[in-house]
């Protein structure tokens, strides 16, 4: 079946007129004739009538006509809003983002971007996700942006540092730590240690390596994939449990202290990871730029430091 042919016969049925049809098309109407005469031989089914020096449509052309009509009307809105992709001030971004993220930087980052009247046609669809599966969906196509952490050996992946997040020591309330206005990473070995997962991106062989000059390694005692969960458990103080966390306000919803590290490199990364292979749109270069700008100024927000 020749697309081609079924716009010909969609705009055959809206003239109804081979001569007027024709001159639309800007073809021949012999040309078109053939047109016609092919897609009903291929159909078996006669699609017009003479009606007049008219023609009008069988019920079968009828009933592919409604057809039709609906078909190219999904096609010109799918190629109309396509076509606001080439501009600045409208299109749609799709965008992920770390789950802790999403208490308070993201949804100030939106705001801000959204309430500038530039921005008012653009749309901001959500991914709230781990790195692991933010770097996945950027690589296959589905995620313009992601909001996450770094990922070695990922060359299709551009990451950008926009934040830095101090890193803090957690305990519980009755921990033998807690009264401590600082700990030094050795002081931390005697004690149970939560670890991240691989799925959390490289903050945790950035904390192992906190450890490099430490007498020994810390006491593995279980691994978990985002600071919520850990801050429950540490809450508990289950065996005396740690873990080491960015210093994040909504962890002073959880009954834990948090002490800070004597470390100078006691801190870690956010990244704005884009792909290296995919084409980046206008509007997407638009929020991406954005994203820069806002993390260069001081906001308060998830106790981000800016670089």
């Amino acid at each position: 079946m020749n697309f081609n042919a079924l716009y010909y016969f969609k705009v055959m049925a809206e003239f109804q007129h081979y001569t007027r049809a024709a001159q639309f098309l800007c073809i021949s109407q012999p040309s078109l004739s053939r047109s016609i005469s092919v897609l009903e031989e291929e159909l078996g089914i006669s699609l017009f009538q003479k009606d007049g020096r008219n023609v009008r449509l069988t019920k079968y052309g009828e009933l592919l006509n409604s057809y039709l009509s609906k078909g190219f009307h999904e096609i010109e809105q799918g190629y109309n809003l396509l076509n606001q992709f080439k501009k600045k001030d409208s299109g749609i971004i799709d965008f992920s983002f770390l789950f802790i993220l999403g208490y308070q930087f993201v949804p100030t980052l939106i705001n801000t971007f959204l309430n500038d009247s530039k921005h008012r046609n653009i749309t901001i669809n959500f991914n709230q996700c781990n790195t692991a599966t933010s770097i996945s969906k950027i690589k296959d196509g589905s995620v313009d942006l992601g909001l996450c952490t770094y990922m070695p050996d990922e060359p299709e992946v551009n990451f950008t540092p926009v934040l830095k997040q101090r890193l803090v020591c957690i305990t519980s309330v009755n921990h033998p730590l807690s009264a401590r206005s600082s700990v030094t990473m050795e002081e931390l070995l005697p004690y149970p240690f939560i670890s991240y997962t691989e799925s959390a991106g490289e903050i945790q062989s950035f904390i192992n390596r906190l450890f490099s000059d430490c007498s020994t390694d810390p006491l593995h005692f279980c691994t978990m994939a985002e600071e919520i969960t850990m801050a429950g458990l540490v809450s508990t103080n289950h065996n005396n449990c740690i873990a080491i966390v960015p210093d994040l306000d909504v962890l002073e919803n959880f009954s834990i202290k948090k002490i800070p590290i004597d470390h100078p490199q006691a801190h870690r990364n956010i990244y704005l990871a884009a792909s290296n292979i995919h084409p980046m749109v206008p509007c997407v270069e638009v929020f991406f730029d954005f994203i820069l700008s806002y993390a260069s100024f001081p906001q308060e927000a998830d106790n981000k430091v800016p670089f």
